[in-house]
Order: C-alpha cells, then sequence, then structure tokens
C-alpha cells in the first residue's frame, strides 16, 4: 500500500515537472526561440563595449577632479613663491619656509622638504593629465553600443509581456498605457546608467549614491544626479521632494 502511496507520488510531481517544461518551452517559442538575457546582463554582444568604458573608468580614476587640481596648482605655486624669496625675507631663514603663508597657522618645513614636495604635486598633475586609457572615438562608440543594446532590450522585454526586474518597477514603476514613452525613455536611462558602470545591485536602480573623490566619481555623481532628476519628473514629483534610489 504504501509503495502504491510512493508511486503515485512520484507520478505527480513528474506531471508536475512536464507541466513547467512544456510552459517553459512556450514562452522559449514565443521568444523566437532563443533564451533572452537580463535586462542587465553583460552577454557577448556588449562584452566590448563594457570592457572598454571600465578601461576608461579606471584611467579616470587616476585623474584629478578639476577642484582637486586646481587646489594642486595653488598649492605648488603658493610654495614656489616662498622658495623664490631670498633667504633673508623668508620667516624661517635659510632652512625653513611656511607652506602656509596665506593661514594664520604657520606651517614650517625645511626648504628640501618643500622642493620635493612641489616636485611630487608636479608629477601628480602630469600623471593625471595622461590619464591613458581608451581614446574618446572608443568611449563615443562604446557609449553606443550600450544605448542601443538596452533600447532593444527594453522593446523586445516590453512586447513579450516579461516580468520586469525588481530594480526597474521601484524606479518607473509598471508600464503606463496609453502613452509609454515618458516611461521608456526614464528605464532606458535607468539601465544604460547599470551597465555603463557595472550596477548589479538586485533592488537599488542605480546603486550606491557615487562620491566625486576622483574624476570618475565626479562625472558618475553627475549622471547619477541627472538619471534622478529624470525620475522625478517621470514621478510628477518636480523637485519637490527627491525620488528614493
Amino acid at each position: 500500500m504504501t509503495e502504491t502511496i510512493d508511486q503515485t507520488a512520484a507520478i505527480d510531481q513528474l506531471q508536475q515537472q512536464i507541466t513547467e517544461l512544456r510552459e517553459q518551452f512556450a514562452a522559449l517559442v514565443k521568444r523566437g526561440g532563443r533564451v533572452r538575457p537580463g535586462l542587465d546582463d553583460v552577454t557577448e554582444d556588449l562584452a566590448d563595449a563594457v570592457r572598454t568604458l571600465a578601461e576608461g573608468h579606471e584611467a579616470e580614476r587616476r585623474q584629478l577632479t578639476s577642484d582637486q587640481a586646481n587646489l594642486v596648482r595653488k598649492r605648488i605655486a603658493e610654495v614656489q613663491t616662498q622658495l623664490a624669496k631670498p633667504a633673508s625675507r623668508r620667516q624661517g631663514g635659510d632652512g625653513y619656509i611656511n607652506l602656509t603663508p596665506k593661514q594664520v597657522q604657520a606651517k614650517w618645513a625645511t626648504v628640501e622638504a618643500a622642493q620635493r614636495m612641489v616636485e611630487a604635486d608636479l608629477a601628480k598633475l602630469e600623471a593625471a593629465a595622461l590619464g591613458g586609457g581608451p581614446d574618446k572615438d572608443r568611449i563615443t562608440a562604446a557609449k553606443a553600443r550600450v544605448s542601443v543594446v538596452a533600447r532593444q532590450r527594453l522593446n523586445d522585454a516590453m512586447a513579450a509581456g516579461d516580468p520586469l526586474p525588481v530594480w526597474l518597477t521601484s524606479a518607473v514603476g509598471s508600464l503606463p498605457r496609453p502613452d509609454p514613452e515618458p516611461w521608456v525613455k526614464a528605464a532606458h536611462s535607468v539601465l544604460v546608467y547599470r551597465l555603463e558602470h557595472g550596477v548589479g545591485d538586485p533592488i537599488l536602480p542605480l546603486g550606491s549614491k557615487p562620491s566625486g573623490d576622483d574624476a570618475y566619481g565626479s562625472r558618475r555623481a553627475g549622471e547619477w544626479k541627472k538619471v534622478a532628476e529624470e525620475l522625478n519628473k517621470l514621478h510628477g514629483l518636480a523637485g519637490k521632494s527627491e525620488f528614493k534610489l
């Protein structure tokens, strides 16, 4: 008797598995016989573009923001001015100079240390100027490729009626009718941002808010803000409150 019950349960389980396989096959046929990648998956058609952008980001991380570069230039100019003064006109005499002549609290350094600091700052500016990484044309082409693929994936998902990932619906909500264009535009911006910057957070559409510690972080923070403003507009917040990303 027990054996018969076990066989019946096994048959029921097998039938359930067959039903699930049929549903998966039907979905596959509906998609044209191929399995579509996730919206933000980096597949072969995007690998080169994403790799190029990542190389560009790494080069940007070695650069300074405009504010950082200006501070370094200012420091170089002030220290060089102090070094150029005759020893008789320096408060520290022959051996020392004040690195912060315009500050109330002096910061003393030996002449040799000040010279090394200037050399290090000049090297930092030179390295930042060289940058490295892919050239502008490659970056532009990579961005264009990401944009095209992102648009196609969104169109395919909407045409097939696929469920959208949480990170996207949390940002843009459900597809509205009859005018989906603002929704599509915002969804495209979110998807492009994720692909360009390697965001993989399953909940937060844009990942963590970036800092502006270097040239890349500063630029990415600007892009983050731009997408956030677009989402504000989509949800009719009109700047009265910030859409929570």
